[in-house]
């Protein structure tokens, strides 16, 4: 048997937490001396404390965890299994919103910080030709699932392209279809450039049209992660609003050091090419 403080050290635990399990009946020593009133605990209660602890940190109360647990450990290790890996993959889409969340406001800080200075990207202005892409295109609830889904589509992508025997003919690109800036349901379609003559079945998902010409677009190269792309975005428009410009359709991004996942990972730093087409504001709007 193990006193207290020797038990607390084994649990990783505080010895103020184990007392306060004893006196709510969720944890009690195995013996207490009637004379010293010292805790003894057994190597087997560990099971418990670490049920406990993992119970308590899915965000249930002890009074929770003691009805859960009852006198024996009832619920399986499974179930607890099971509950564990959904609290933490809840937890990851709650970092990745704050995540995606601190970028946004960095992205809007550093334009702030820009104000009257020159602008760090170089934006260049020219004419695009059209462009034949097969694409995969989805609704992305959040930015912040931004990347799960564009990993997902561009794996549907490559795997369509292996089975038709395509290869792409160019870098593959992202398209940001909508038409206003919106947080949720944010449009989007994961694509490659292919060559003329191929035709997907009517019954596969696989979307191949052609990208039109474009004689007013501004590009500029950006070179970091993806989370911090906003900022470049933010210059290039605010650089087309400089000169008089509105967007005219749906923002490219070229991914020209190469696919942007590769087995299933993100690849970064990137360098990326974003394009957007124009045309002149009219005051009428």
């Amino acid at each position: 048997m193990f006193k207290i403080g020797d038990f607390a050290k084994l649990g990783h635990i505080s010895v103020r937490m184990l007392r306060h399990y004893d006196k709510l009946g969720l944890l009690k020593p195995s013996h207490t001396d009637r004379f010293t009133s010292y805790r003894y605990y057994t190597i087997d209660q560990l099971a418990r404390l670490h049920r406990i602890v993992a119970l308590n940190g899915l965000g249930l109360t002890l009074q929770q965890i003691a009805d859960l647990l009852g006198e024996d450990n009832q619920l399986p290790i499974e179930q607890l299994r099971g509950m564990l890996k959904l609290r933490q993959a809840e937890l990851v889409q709650e970092l990745e919103e704050k995540q995606t969340q601190i970028a946004s406001v960095a992205a809007r800080l550093q334009q702030l910080e820009r104000e009257g200075q020159p602008s760090p990207y170089e934006v260049v202005v020219k004419p695009l030709a059209p462009v034949r892409v097969a694409g995969m295109r989805a609704l992305v609830p959040s930015a912040s699932q931004m990347n799960g889904y564009c990993r997902d589509l561009y794996a549907q992508l490559y795997a369509h392209l292996a089975r038709h025997q395509l290869t792409p003919i160019g870098p593959e690109l992202t398209i940001y279809h909508n038409e206003e800036f919106t947080e949720h349901d944010l449009d989007v379609e994961a694509c490659a450039p292919i060559g003329d003559g191929f035709v997907p079945p009517p019954d596969e998902s696989l979307h191949v049209h052609e990208l039109p010409a474009t004689t007013l677009v501004a590009g500029l190269i950006y070179e970091g992660t993806y989370r911090e792309v906003d900022s470049a975005i933010l210059s290039l428009l605010q650089w087309a609003g400089q000169h008089g410009y509105v967007p005219a359709g749906p923002l490219r991004e070229l991914h020209l050091s190469g696919p942007a996942h590769v087995g299933g990972r993100l690849v970064e730093p990137a360098v990326l090419e974003l394009q957007l087409p124009l045309r002149k504001a009219s005051i009428d709007e």
